[in-house]
Order: structure tokens, then sequence, then C-alpha cells
């Protein structure tokens, strides 16, 4: 019955039928695969909606990270050194040092910075070394120690030698190391 069906039709028109059959079903797979397309595409857009609303969501929590990071950053600035350059940092060290010294009662004989070694540390902040030499009472190094640990401005003592000189002085060998922060052009230096 099949065959007689097949024969009732000429082979060209079976052949058009076939290949319109097939043009259909090529279409329909088209299609399909465009609907399944924009149903991703819009699966995509509607997860990124949600993690755009709930970025919406946090943002007045991350604005107040922002301000707390921004303050405590600022409270950190205010111990460094601020200047334009390496040298106008190292000479605002130097008369910090020279005052401190002078106030606390001990003779300055020597403050010299030392050259700048490599910082592997936090990017934009640097240290000077700065070698101290002077005399004077215990008494008076003590009253030093206490207004340079005191002060504003950040500093460390990576090396201390201290040696009898008079009856009742001494000898002090001092490197300190001073905290600073290049700032652009126009900066105030502290």
């Amino acid at each position: 019955m099949l065959l007689d069906q097949i024969n009732r039709f000429d082979r060209r028109h079976l052949l058009l039928g076939v290949a319109a059959l097939l043009l259909l079903l090529n279409l329909g797979r088209l299609g399909a695969n465009f609907l399944d397309a924009r149903q991703q595409e819009l699966g995509d857009r509607l997860e990124l909606l949600s993690r755009y609303r709930e970025s919406v969501l946090k943002l007045p929590q991350v604005q107040q990270r922002v301000s707390r990071l921004q303050k405590r950053t600022q409270y950190l600035e205010s111990f460094l050194f601020t200047g334009d350059s390496e040298e106008q940092i190292a000479s605002a060290m130097q008369i910090k040092l020279q005052s401190e010294i002078s106030q606390a009662g001990l003779s300055p004989e020597f403050i010299q910075p030392l050259r700048n070694r490599d910082n592997n540390g936090t990017p934009g902040v640097n240290d000077i070394g700065i070698k101290i030499r002077m005399s004077g009472s215990l008494n008076n190094f003590a009253a030093f120690i206490k207004a340079i640990y005191s002060g504003k401005q950040l500093f460390k003592i990576e090396s201390l030698t201290i040696k009898p000189f008079k009856k009742d002085e001494l000898k002090i060998f001092l490197e300190v190391r001073g905290v600073y922060r290049l700032t652009p052009s126009g900066g105030e230096s502290s």
C-alpha cells in the first residue's frame, strides 16, 4: 500500500515533499534554539538585576565602611611626616629631633639622615633613617625618649649605644627611623 502511494506520485514531487518536510523540521529546530538562547539571556539579565538590587541594598553599609576607612586613613596619616621630597622630609625630621634633644636637656653633636633603604611595606609610606650622637645625663635621655614616643610623629629606634663620658654624662649613639609619605606639589610639610 505504501508502494502504491509512492508510485502514485511522481518522484520529483516526492523529493520536493521530503525537502519541504526537512526544511520545516530545520526551521523548527532553529526556532527552538532561538527561544532557548533568549530564555538563557533573560535568565542572565534577571540574575544580574537581582545582584544589582542586592548591591543597591548594601550601598549604605559600603558608604559607611568607606567613611570609616577614610577617617582611619586620615588619623593614621596625621602621624606621618609629609612633604614634597625626601630631602624636605629629612630636614623636617632633623629639626624635630634637634628640638626634642634640646628640650630634653641633651647636647646634640651629630644629626644626619642615612641613605634610604628599599621599602617593601605599605605602598606610599616610606621611612628615613637618622643617625644621632648626643651627650647628657640618663634622666635627660629618658626625657628625650618620652618626648619622641609621646609626640605626634612616628619614630622607631633601630639601634642604641650608650657609653660613659664624664663623671655624670653619657655619650649616646642612636639610629632612628621616621615614617613619612610624599605628597603632590603644594602639600604642607609637617
